[in-house]
């Protein structure tokens, strides 16, 4: 365990690096004006929330990703354009990218080619994620099987939720939640084309009380619609609901507030928890010292925290949570001597 005063200089030194590659290319007043208009590097300039979430983390393999994210998010911020310009992606991934961007790229090519045996009603690059490099499948982190039931919140057409109904059995409960109606047609379809018949899908709109929200769709040119609201929490209480072993969580930056309105359900059941913090701000990734600060607070010290990013500029960024003590049983090899 790191002392305080490591603790302390974690965000500080993070940024002394940071400063140094840019300082390169980019002249001090310059450096100085793109720090103080951006949030992330701001935070990062406070430390706080950054060096919480640094000392939450013990696997070495997460801290070496947690600094690889913050320096790309750094750097982005001085190239922006590489945000949305793929060509300027892929040169900043290649130079800074948190995983390796042609071990990516090679996985990716290849998926493209099995691509076929799984669902034509679900975006290609989505099927990658969650089937080619199995984005909720983490070895003795989050793994789903057996008899589990499973909140699956933005599960959007249904990839993630066939992938949970095939890992799991035919006791299995998953709840896929999504709200937006024409991807939950999709989602419907999906589940009764492919007799999911673990999966219990609800068109529902979860957020951190009951109210009425201007829903916007992921669907272009769609326009707000209003749409009624509820928490995890009552929805736990109306629809009785016993245990929850697994929580998923990908809702474009909604994930704080649904998660503010599912505290007493994660202190009750405590729940493996994979939640997505990737999101929120102009060039994103301001959730990743928001989030699993205000998590920290609900679960305190009960929990083991791991990070996962699934592409080289940083997106799919995931916060596992795992509940402590809590051991995967290890898969007995049938052999003559155990047959006995």
């Amino acid at each position: 365990m790191p002392t305080n005063d490591n603790i302390k200089n974690i965000s500080q030194e993070l940024l002394n690096k940071c400063r140094k590659l840019i300082g390169k290319k980019f002249d001090k007043n310059r450096i100085n004006e793109i720090e103080g208009s951006d949030n992330f590097i701001k935070a990062l300039i406070d430390g706080k929330n950054f060096n919480i979430f640094y000392d939450m983390i013990e696997e070495k393999y997460s801290k070496k990703l947690f600094k690889k994210i913050v320096r790309y998010r750094y750097i982005l911020a001085f190239y922006p354009n590489s945000f949305i310009d793929n060509k300027r992606k892929i040169n900043l991934s290649i130079k800074y990218g948190a995983i390796n961007i042609f071990h990516w790229g090679l996985k990716r090519i290849l998926f493209y080619f099995q691509k076929s045996k799984y669902l034509n009603e679900i975006e290609g690059f989505l099927l990658f994620y969650t089937f080619g490099l199995k984005q909720y499948d983490v070895k003795n982190i989050f793994e789903a099987k057996d008899n589990a039931t499973i909140f699956d919140i933005g599960a959007w057409k249904g990839d993630t939720a066939y992938f949970f109904s095939k890992k799991c059995s035919d006791n299995a409960q998953i709840y896929a939640f999504e709200p937006d109606n024409y991807a939950y047609e999709i989602l419907e379809k999906v589940k009764n084309k492919y007799k999911l018949n673990n999966v219990i899908t609800k068109n529902i709109l979860f957020s951190n009380a009951e109210k009425e929200i201007d829903f916007v769709s992921m669907i272009k040119n769609t326009p707000a619609a209003k749409k009624n609201a509820i928490t995890i929490d009552k929805f736990v209480e109306e629809n009785n609901i016993e245990k929850i072993d697994f929580i998923k969580m990908d809702v474009e930056g909604a994930e704080r507030t649904i998660l503010e309105g599912g505290v007493k359900t994660i202190k009750k059941f405590k729940p493996h928890l994979a939640i997505a913090i990737y999101h929120g701000g102009k060039l994103f990734m301001e959730d990743f010292y928001d989030v699993p600060i205000f998590i920290k607070n609900i679960i305190n010290e009960d929990y083991e925290y791991y990070i996962r990013t699934f592409s080289p500029w940083c997106g799919e960024t995931i916060l596992f949570c795992k509940p402590k003590n809590f051991i995967y049983p290890t898969k007995l090899i049938n052999s003559p001597i155990l047959s006995i």
